[in-house]
């Protein structure tokens, strides 16, 4: 039963308790983090200027969010943003530049 698993704590001890965290992250996270800084540096070399490609990305990650379907081929616990980026590199995510606004500013 699940109820078996917890342990209780009594309530009238006047310690608070103390939640011990590893100070190091684990191993699937840093490797996670050096392959979406390689997917980042690919990015860049198409488009480099690097507000513009941040735009790119975080317009196309609020489109995968809302349920746009990927344009690559992407695993099971890809984050949208690599999607995003595998996108552009890829040459399947591009952008247009507007030279003059229609709104007068």
């Amino acid at each position: 039963m699940l109820g078996s698993r917890f342990t209780t704590i009594p309530l009238s001890t006047s310690l608070p308790s103390i939640l011990q965290f590893p100070t190091e992250p684990a191993r699937a996270v840093h490797s996670l983090r050096i392959m979406t800084t390689q997917l980042l540096q690919e990015a860049a070399q198409v488009i480099p200027n690097p507000q513009l490609l941040i735009n790119v990305v975080s317009k196309r990650v609020r489109q995968l969010g809302l349920g746009h379907r990927p344009m690559v081929e992407v695993g099971p616990r890809a984050s949208l943003t690599d999607i995003a980026l595998k996108e552009i590199i890829a040459g399947k995510l591009t952008f247009e530049e507007v030279t003059g606004s229609t709104d007068g500013a």
